[in-house]
This record gives structure tokens, sequence and C-alpha cells, in this order.
């Protein structure tokens, strides 16, 4: 009796343990296929912010199962990465494996570095890592204890006939009793009659007269909607009231020079009940004498204004257009710039954007994408973490219309009843030169040319992109697809390491940074190394910019195979360094205990 109850406790028991066995053998497997492709142990999981899926190859995110996609292209390719696995797009989403992997030149040899963090899954279908959060730019905006209000507003009120569309503009003298430099940090709509306001831009004309010629403190005049001369301070479309930079970036206010600005606010409104009206709107700037450590900038990609001969077709569900940023504009920048807002802008007929980013001929990912875009709901979003734009990458801009409820071609311009396709990204740090302080404050062309109603095609043009202020314009003209003029590291494949940034240079993520630097605060720097003698094993803990630990345990010496292995344990920030032998004595010592 004694013996038969032994024995029918010691099957279930041992098949437990034989099973555990088993489950550790397959983890201890399988995750070294992890360092046979880039970024293996960390990429990401669509469905859990900040997470990663552990098993890439299955459809599991802890592993086992069936295999994904990816999963059975990897098997095919004999478990390595291969040129073709990395060309391919696995999960048909638009991107190569290469590309979500962060290896998009299809470069990366097992054991080095990739060239940029993995975007996305190869296997699942899914958004890239780091696009837009769809929040308010104000949710974690900490208020300086030097902050000083300027309001910029009109003189006096705008009186409107029953025209659908209106644009009136002041140029205003603002004087600093105490000439000095400030940094805004926030921005509020001034709002006087809600129901025709649609969108206000702010300008600053420091060194330049307006395009609109001197109609300094005139009052409010009617303008075009187009200021080719002076920098853009912000803008605001209908949406949220405030607008908010990140702690580290300040959108530079110089009264330093004279003491005074002229600024020159303009207004859109959308007078779509088509009776007479009255407005006073205006801006309210929120300013500091303290500082940031980056200075903001503004670029507008696509297109205000179409070419005169271009038209969007009617009765069209959806028709795009595309607009390039070109490699040989973005070569005018000294520096990499890092992208931490977006805000797109069409009118009516507008219904999606998306901005792509393009590196030697390769897309590497994306600077913003509205699905759903309306017209009386603008605003800009935040980017999770500042997107690195490199001087020879091309950034193309792609608008979406549904022209349905028109029985006439919609041509570019000012009037709503036009179409505008506008993605104005905020990046820093700020640059720019003596003759043209704000190099790419605009960077457009002409990808699609004009649609031709009799031919029912799109006829090519050649490409044209100009930077302003208009006192320093440089145009250029093209045959062909400014993607394929190329930067010249894209020979050598060393874009991404030759600019990384030193100490205290801008930064977006670690990767931005030279070895041994991390960043912090858009910044990079040392990391704060500390010792936590809390524990028996003497973990060493290593910050980063994420604000979670990367734990490491100290090697030990119970490893009779000499066999050394890393192994992902599920933890996004952690991993174990598994011993296969002392694994494998510690479990035998168990089941022979639990069977004798």
């Amino acid at each position: 009796g004694t013996a038969h109850l032994f024995a029918r406790t010691v099957v279930p028991l041992t098949s437990q343990i034989l099973s555990l066995l088993l489950s550790v053998h397959l983890v201890d497997c399988h995750p070294h296929f992890g360092s046979r492709i880039p970024n293996g142990i960390d990429v990401p999981n669509p469905g859990s912010e900040g997470g990663v899926w552990a098993g890439v190859g299955h459809i599991n995110a802890g592993g086992g199962q069936a295999l994904n996609p990816f999963g059975e292209h990897f098997a095919a390719e004999g478990f390595q990465w291969t040129a073709r696995l990395c060309e391919m797009d696995s999960d048909d989403d638009g991107r190569t494996n290469g590309v979500e992997l962060g290896d998009p030149y299809c470069q990366w040899i097992e054991g080095e570095v990739p060239s940029g963090p993995a975007l996305s899954h190869p296997g699942i279908f899914d958004e890239p890592r780091d696009l837009t959060d769809h929040v308010s730019t104000c949710d974690n905006y900490v208020p300086s204890d030097d902050e000083e209000f300027l309001s910029i507003s009109f003189s006096t009120p705008n009186e409107l006939d029953e025209t659908e569309t209106h644009y009136r503009c002041e140029q205003t003298t603002v004087k600093m009793a105490s000439p000095r430099l400030l940094h805004m940090t926030k921005y509020r709509a001034l709002i006087d009659n809600q129901d025709i306001v649609h969108h206000m831009i702010l300008y600053m004309c420091v060194d330049n007269e307006s395009s609109d010629g001197n109609l300094v403190d005139q009052g409010p005049y009617k303008c075009s909607g187009i200021e080719a001369a002076c920098s853009t301070v912000g803008g605001w479309g209908i949406g949220p009231d405030e607008i908010c930079f990140p702690d580290n970036i300040g959108a530079e206010i110089d009264f330093s020079k004279t003491g005074d600005i002229v600024f020159k606010l303009e207004v859109h409104y959308d007078n779509s009940l088509r009776k007479p009206q009255s407005d006073a709107s205006g801006i309210q700037l929120t300013l500091t004498p303290t500082l940031r450590p980056h200075k903001r900038s503004i670029s507008a990609l696509g297109f205000a204004t179409l070419n005169p001969d271009v038209f969007i077709p009617p009765a069209q569900e959806s028709f795009s257009l595309s607009n390039i940023c070109p490699t040989v504009s973005t070569n005018k920048l000294d520096r990499p710039i890092f992208v931490f807002s977006f805000n797109p802008h069409m009118h009516r007929y507008g219904r999606g954007l998306v901005t792509e980013h393009y590196r030697c001929g390769t897309k590497i990912g994306e600077i913003g994408r509205i699905d759903t875009y309306e017209f009386d709901n603008q605003q800009p979003y935040n980017i999770r973490h500042p997107i690195k734009v490199l001087p020879g990458d091309a950034l193309v801009t792609t608008c979406r219309f549904n022209t349905m409820s028109s029985e006439y071609p919609i041509v570019g311009g000012d009037e709503t009843s036009n179409e505008m396709c506008l993605n104005f990204v905020s990046f820093y740090p700020h640059v720019g030169t003596e003759s043209n302080p704000d190099t790419m404050s605009v960077c457009t062309s002409f990808e699609h040319g004009y649609f031709d109603p009799e031919k029912g095609i799109a006829v090519p043009v050649k490409f044209t992109t100009s930077a302003r202020p208009s006192s320093d314009t440089v145009s250029f003209q093209y045959e062909s697809d400014p993607l394929l003029n190329i930067a010249d590291c894209c020979a050598t494949h060393s874009c991404e390491q030759d600019y990384l940034a030193a100490e205290d240079g801008a930064c977006g993520v670690d990767a931005d940074c030279m070895e041994g630097l991390v960043c912090e605060g858009h910044l990079c720097a040392k990391p704060a190394l500390t010792e936590n003698n809390n524990n028996n094993n003497n973990n060493i803990t290593t910050a980063n910019t994420d604000g979670i630990s990367s734990t490491q345990s100290p090697p030990t010496n119970t490893n009779t195979s000499g066999n050394n292995e890393t192994v992902n344990t599920g933890l996004s920030s952690s991993s174990t360094t598994l011993r296969r032998g002392a694994t494998s004595a510690f479990f035998m010592v168990v089941l022979a205990s639990l069977v004798l």
C-alpha cells in the first residue's frame, strides 16, 4: 500500500519536473536566435506599450505555438539574417523586415550594433514605434518660476462681410523696457469669435520686412495668408487652446538687439454662416529669461499653393498628392535635426496626411501620420522619441483628399474651397546662417506635377524646392526623382556613424550619442553609474534615459561545460546569464531528491 501510494505520487512529480526541464531546455535554446537578427531581443510588442516580443518568430509574444510569417521566412533562410530576408516584407505592412528591425540597408552582421533601433515587429502587422502620442502637448508641462506673458491681438476688430473666406493681418511693434533674450515655452489662443476663427499664425520680423510690405502699426489689413520673409513663432488651428514645448526646448524671442520686435499676426476666417462677422482674436506667449538648452525651429513640408496648372480631380473618393523635401535641400544642414512634433494642415477635402522618412533611397520610418484628418479639428501632435533627420535625408509628405462632393477640379490656394497640404514640423537644434537664419523653414517641391483632365493622368513637371527668407532663396530643378540624389555617406553605409553626437550634443535616444554616452534631456551625457549593494549578488545597475535599469548578474564559476549563452527572460530591460551545465545539474539534483 505504501509503495503503491509512493508510485502514484512520484509519477506526476516526475512528469512535472521533466516538463519543467523540457521547457527550460527550449528557453535555453531558442533565445540565441535573437542574436542572429538585428535588435532581436528588443523587438517592440504592438499590444504592450514599452514591452518586447521575446518570441520574435512566433505568434505568441513569449515564444512557442505556431510561427508567424517572419518566423517562417527566418526558418526558410536557415535561421540566418540574409539580404533576402532583410528585403522581405513578411507581415505585408509596407515596411521591409530590415526597416522594421533597424537595418534598413541590409548591412548588419551578427555581433555588430545595428544602425538603429527596431521600429516595429516584422511578423505582426502593426504601426511603427515612436509615432504620435495623440495627446495634448501640455500634459507634462512644468511652468517656470519666472514666467512672463505677452499678448498680441488685433488692435481693432476686423469687420467681415458674408464672404466665406477672409485673411486678416496686422504688424505690431512690441517694445521691451529691458532688452534681453527670452525663450517662449508655451502659447495660447485668445479667441474672440469662435464661430469664424479657423487658424492663426504669429510671425516675428526681426531682420526682414514682411513680404506684405512695411505696414507696421497701421492696424489690421487684408493679406494673402503667405509670409515669405518673417520667422514663424507659432501657429494655432481649431483644437486645444494651449500648445507647450518639452522641458528642454524653447522658441527664441530676441529683444536683446534693439529692445523691440515687429510681430505679424495672421488669421484665417472661415465664415461658413455667410453673414457679417466681427473678430479681434490674438495669441498669448509664455516667456522666460531662463534659457533652455535647445532652440526650437519650424519647417513647413508639403505645399501651400499648388502650381496654377495643378488640379485635384472632382468626384474622387481617394486622391493623393505627394511633395518632397529632397536630399539636396537637407544637405544644407550642417548637423542632424530632431523632430519632436508635427501639425498637419489641409482644407475641407483633406482626409489624411503622412510624412515618410527616407535615407539613402530607402524608407526608414515616418514623421507623423493622420489617417482621419478633420478640417474643424486641427492640432499638433507629440512624437514619443524625437526623430533624427540627417543631412541628405529626404522627406515625402503625402496628402489624401476626398472630392466626391465637388463637381469641379480643386486648385491649391488660400480659400477654404481651395486645398493645401502642409505638415509643420518642430525640431531642434536651431539651424541657420547669418544670411539665412531659418534654414529649412520651408522645404517643398512637386512630385506628381499637375493633373490633366483630358488625359486623365498626372503630367510630370520639374521638381522645385526653395528656402526662405526670400532674400536668400535657393531653387533647384530636377528631371527625375529627388530620392535618387543620395548622400555621400550612403556609399560607405556610415550615415548613422558619421553623425553620432559628442557630450552635450543634441540627441533623441541613446543610439544618437557616441559610445559611452546616453541621451538625457535631449543632450548626450555620461551615464550615472551607481553600485547596488542591497542584495547578495552585488548586481550593477546602469541608468538609462527611459528610467529603466538594465541589470546583469556577476559571472559565476559553476559552468562546468564552458558554454555561456545570454537568454531573454521576457523582461523589457533585463537579461540573465544562464549556465547550461549549472542549470542542468541543479534540476538533476532536484529530480533525484524527489525520486529518492
